[in-house]
């Protein structure tokens, strides 16, 4: 009996190791932050594991919304046809609701507040469609204000919606810029940006015409610089680990060594429609299938004891995986490129029952007779 409460105590450790080996890796991994300064374009260059970000936008909040604003900013993609969105730059003040976010999705351009990330909810956006469609530089020009919201695309207009301003998060703090990726450490970007000009103004077509026109002749960002420019990114000038912000305003950007996670969400509880692609239905399997295991062991282990408490080892060996891996969630938190979620709380222990039940049934049955 002792050998085997220690055979189901040794298996217990190793599926629990196996379990946090896991569930805490990073799914991409070493985690350093893969920013590449490259000073002779000059321009920043992000791979699928880099950010750089402001903290907090202090000098460009603004005292009332929407506002007129504009953002410039030049762009290569290392990828034509990533798949799902890549954030370029977001604005966020701790709720995805009210973001400024500026993706690629394909080949295409999107540019909205708010999180209707598949647009079932219809809420106003502007969209650059194929932009994106060979792997040059091209130059965005959003502009914001009393004629709506357009996009230009190398001094051309791309889209417009004459609606809808497009608008600065205010409500909350603090006001991120990020670059390249997430607040929450997922979903990177990956190609080089040669500048970047957020100011307060709105701009004509001939006046983006312009400003393209002048960038193209140097391919810099310094003739933008003006009374009303809030940020100014040129990315000919680092110290230490960020770039300065040629606006006069120090809102710098940040190059951290490592990746990190500015916006951390603790088993997040919305179910999205999730779509039946190959990458999801193995997501789905992983959970309940990796968990099926440890039911299993916690059960066995649990049955090598006596006592009045015995007749609840199918519920007790359930609420430890539970706990496993409510831990497991907690942690993913912090960890860049996981994502922790009620579901796969849910799903955890959804397959701690199944590995039970299945065993129970197999220990009935005259497979093991």
């Amino acid at each position: 009996m002792i050998k085997k409460t220690y055979l189901w105590a040794i298996l217990t450790s190793i599926m629990v190791i196996v379990a946090l080996f896991f569930g805490l890796r990073p799914r991409n991994w070493p985690i350093l932050n893969d920013v590449q300064w490259l000073p002779d374009k000059p321009a920043i260059r992000f791979h699928d594991s880099g950010i750089a970000y402001v903290n907090d936008l202090r000098t460009v909040r603004l005292s009332h919304q929407p506002g007129p604003l504009t953002i410039e900013m030049a762009v290569t993609p290392a990828s034509i046809h990533k798949s799902g969105f890549s954030p370029l730059l977001v604005m966020h003040d701790g709720a995805d609701r009210r973001q400024l976010a500026i993706w690629q999705y394909d080949t295409s351009l999107i540019v909205m507040n708010g999180d209707d990330y598949d647009n079932k909810q219809r809420r106003p956006r502007v969209v650059g469609r194929d932009v994106f469609s060979s792997q040059r530089t091209i130059y965005l020009t959003i502009t914001s204000g009393g004629q709506g919201t357009l996009l230009y695309v190398d001094g051309r207009l791309a889209d417009a919606n004459s609606n809808w301003k497009l608008s600065i998060p205010f409500e909350g703090e603090p006001l991120r810029l990020v670059l390249g990726h997430s607040v929450y450490g997922r979903y990177g970007w990956m190609g080089d940006i040669h500048g970047l000009a957020v100011s307060g103004e709105a701009i004509s077509p001939e006046s983006a015409r312009r400003r393209f026109d002048r960038w193209a002749a140097d391919r810099r960002f310094d003739s933008l610089k003006q009374d009303s420019t809030w940020l100014l990114f040129t990315f000919d000038q680092k110290n230490a680990a960020q770039f300065v912000d040629r606006s006069g305003n120090d809102n710098h950007l940040k190059i951290p060594q490592h990746m990190v996670v500015l916006q951390k969400t603790i088993l997040a509880s919305a179910w999205r429609p999730i779509k039946l692609n190959r990458a999801n239905v193995g997501d789905i399997v992983v959970n309940v299938v990796g968990f099926m295991p440890l039911g299993i062991v916690f059960y066995g282990l649990l049955q090598c004891f006596s006592g009045p408490f015995t007749r609840y080892n199918q519920l007790l060996a359930m609420v430890f995986c539970l706990l496993l891996s409510l831990g497991i969630e907690l942690a993913q938190a912090w960890i860049p490129t996981r994502h922790s979620t009620l579901p796969d709380l849910i799903l955890n222990t959804f397959g701690a029952w199944l590995g039970i039940v299945g065993w129970r049934l197999v220990r009935k049955s005259k497979i093991c007779q």
